[in-house]
């Protein structure tokens, strides 16, 4: 059984301003040593729940897992291999890291440890930008942190950060042109997503700038054979993320850490999802306990066996993120017989609208869908009474789906 590990460093040289992940200032919180001595606990008493599982990918995010020492990272993975986990030969082994916290001895530490893939933290090369999202480094940090990637010939991601505050057309080409120079094997391109009335969210540019930007990545990057294979995630032909991939084509993940989601594809009839709390000592009560029935000694506000609308919700999100889109061998294998004309009814509507194409046996965004797939997913989204009017035998501890979606979406796409 294949396994994709995600696990959560929540240090950070400082808070970003647009960030809303479970991170801290280093200085704020207990010292690193401690709390990866509660993640290796939380491996050694719940590794059980994954027997005889081969890991695929291997993620570190956070947070900053680089700002802490390399052999705090190597204690944790080397603990997954002490329980009995095996690594596939051509494990994916990434590790995030931010320019201004690596330095070629780090590296040199992280390459013998196998690690083989790197998600850089760039967001942009504008200096004055940079200060705006409250990042701590310069663009030269991340032009010498890119400089030792390449000394090194290695795989990595570089983050892309756009429609900020006071940004334009041309900065953002500026920002593309330096991206083509280095090149990157991966890049991700985030449209910065604040709420109305946050410090960030006045002097962006207009909405049909910010679209405008969105193509005008698209093109750049396709000069340099940097093309889309999802929606926000861009790679030259070969250097996809697998581990984001196994988010967004139904591979069971254990997210390991403070706030880490789970997901099962293979407990439960419809799936099952699990996370950590976000409070630093309760988290640290709970792995400290050895689990005779896990996750179902976890509180019931910290897991849930889906429902058959929360996994065809999840399913029809998660598959049409990619370009390659939900094949028609995946809804057969899933979805019941009575509700497969009800999901393909509204599919056809879809192609229909010119927002989803039907090629090679699979459903995929069109360019106008994906300009707006957020609606797309909407008319997607699933509720528990449209499959109880057809008999549909639902599972009492399923908690109607949050917000239109169920469990942790993406897993917050781990920074890739």
């Amino acid at each position: 059984m294949g396994l994709s590990v995600y696990v959560h460093i929540p240090y950070c040289l400082q808070r970003c301003r647009y960030c809303d992940f479970t991170t801290f200032e280093q200085s704020e919180i207990l010292p690193p040593e401690k709390y990866v001595g509660w993640v290796v606990q939380e491996i050694r008493h719940r590794h059980q729940m994954w027997p005889n599982s081969e890991i695929q990918t291997l993620y570190f995010g956070g947070g900053t897992p680089s700002l802490i020492s390399p052999e705090l990272i190597v204690a944790i993975s080397s603990e997954l291999a002490n329980v009995g986990f095996t690594f596939a030969k051509d494990a994916e082994l990434t590790l995030e890291i931010n320019p201004a916290t690596l330095t070629e001895e780090k590296l040199e530490r992280y390459l013998r440890a196998g690690f083989n893939r790197f998600s850089v933290g760039a967001q942009t090369f504008d200096n004055s930008l940079l200060q705006t999202c409250g990042r701590r480094h310069s663009a030269e940090d991340t032009r010498e942190t890119l400089r030792l990637l390449k000394k090194y010939h290695l795989n990595y991601s570089f983050d892309l950060l756009f429609a900020l505050p006071g940004q334009t057309l041309a900065g953002l080409k500026l920002d593309l042109e330096e991206v083509a120079a280095f090149a990157p094997p991966h890049l991700s391109a985030y449209c910065l997503t604040v709420p109305e009335g946050h410090p960030m969210s006045t002097g962006r540019p207009p909405e049909d700038d910010q679209v405008e930007m969105f193509a005008l990545i698209e093109r750049e990057l396709l000069k340099s054979d940097i093309r889309k294979y999802e929606i926000s995630n861009f790679a030259k032909p070969g250097f996809e993320s697998r581990h984001n991939m196994a988010y967004w084509r139904d591979v069971s993940y254990w997210g390991i850490g403070l706030s880490s989601h789970s997901y099962s594809q293979e407990h439960r009839p419809h799936g099952l999802r699990f996370w950590n709390p976000k409070s630093l000592t309760v988290y640290g009560n709970q792995v400290s306990q050895r689990a005779a029935s896990f996750p179902e000694l976890l509180p019931a506000d910290q897991w849930e066996a889906l429902a058959e609308h929360e996994m065809l919700t999840d399913l029809c999100h998660m598959f049409l993120r990619t370009i390659r889109g939900l094949p028609d061998n995946k809804i057969a294998h899933k979805c019941a017989p009575d509700i497969q004309p009800r999901l393909m009814s509204r599919l056809a509507s879809l192609k229909h609208r010119g927002l989803l194409q039907h090629e090679g046996g699979a459903w995929s965004l069109t360019a106008e869908g994906q300009l707006i797939s957020n609606r797309v997913f909407a008319e997607l989204t699933f509720l528990r009474e449209e499959l109880i009017t057809r008999g549909s035998k639902l599972h009492p501890e399923s908690s109607l789906c949050r917000d239109g979606l169920t469990g942790e979406i993406a897993a917050t796409y781990c920074g890739v």
